[in-house]
């Protein structure tokens, strides 16, 4: 057990929980739970069911738009269910009713990624409010899916007709696949080429990474070490053979000065991956280290 969970505070035992989490296959995990979690990084003692019922209630008001019955999660809609239909209950109560909309002012404030604040202020980043959509779709028993396309995060819904893509961003605008593909080709002012796996569903993991990652580069550009530290904590936690995320978990305690854990994350990155580009240099920290904490002892 890291030296992380060392104690019974709050923030220790939401890390408990995360962990806990992350040790799940990923079809097990909630994704609502994880999001707000992840938020117990800023609000260590969260109310999480709260705002889960909060999720359920939004949900509640999109069966009413569609005069359907209120049963439980998970609960498939009727083979006959018009899914556009559905989708456009879902913009109707998040986007018009509710005024949900992209946060375009103050874009890399680290509330817009936590799910508690997007419910509170009705504003966040295209994964948080994706997030949101995806989670009210799943109550309304509509599967859909996160869509980590280059510099934007939308979602996904395949129809009997073909795939679309909602843009929560935008108030739920629906693109179609080549839409979609036109815009993106856009986005990288027509230099790269397209590739076909930006188009397809990430897996919960791969959502809940790419939501803490924004994280991570928020605190690491303000030199905020202590909260990229606890964000790092949580993407070790979701891909441990990950070697950048050890790198830069190893980079954030030396940083804190925590030379025995930046050690052992630095040796870790470095016998992971020998011959990285940055080998040699990583090779120096750790002969540094070794020094420093030799001298200490």
């Amino acid at each position: 057990m890291s030296e992380a969970f060392s104690n019974d505070t709050p923030q220790a035992r939401a890390l408990r929980a995360f962990e806990a989490l992350a040790a799940c296959e990923d079809t097990e995990i909630d994704l609502a739970h994880a999001a707000l979690l992840i938020a117990c990084t800023e609000y260590p003692d969260l109310d999480i069911q709260y705002y889960l019922a909060q999720l359920d209630a939004l949900a509640l008001r999109v069966r009413g738009q569609l005069a359907l019955p209120a049963p439980a999660l998970l609960t498939q809609l009727p083979a006959e269910t018009d899914l556009l239909a559905v989708l456009a209950a879902i913009n109707m109560v998040l986007f018009e009713q509710e005024h949900f909309h992209g946060n375009t002012e103050d874009y890399y404030n680290p509330a817009n990624s936590f799910l508690n604040e997007v419910l509170e202020k009705h504003v966040g980043i295209p994964i948080a409010l994706s997030t949101l959509y995806m989670e009210i779709g799943k109550r309304v028993g509509m599967h859909l899916d996160g869509i980590g396309l280059p510099y934007h995060f939308v979602v996904g819904c395949s129809l009997p007709t073909g795939k679309i893509y909602i843009d929560t961003y935008q108030s739920g605008r629906i693109y179609q696949e080549q839409e979609c593909r036109e815009r993106v080709q856009a986005m990288l002012g027509g230099k790269k080429r397209l590739h076909a796996q930006w188009f397809e569903p990430v897996s919960t993991r791969q959502l809940l990474v790419r939501m803490l990652n924004n994280l991570k580069h928020i605190y690491l550009h303000k030199e905020d070490y202590e909260r990229a530290l606890a964000i790092c904590e949580r993407i070790v936690l979701l891909v441990p053979r990950s070697p950048l995320e050890r790198r830069d978990r190893g980079i954030v305690h030396l940083q804190l000065k925590h030379y025995a854990r930046a050690l052992r994350d630095l040796r870790a990155y470095v016998a992971l991956v020998p011959k990285a580009a940055d080998a040699a240099e990583i090779q120096r920290q750790i002969k540094v280290l070794r020094q420093m904490i030799a001298m200490m002892n």
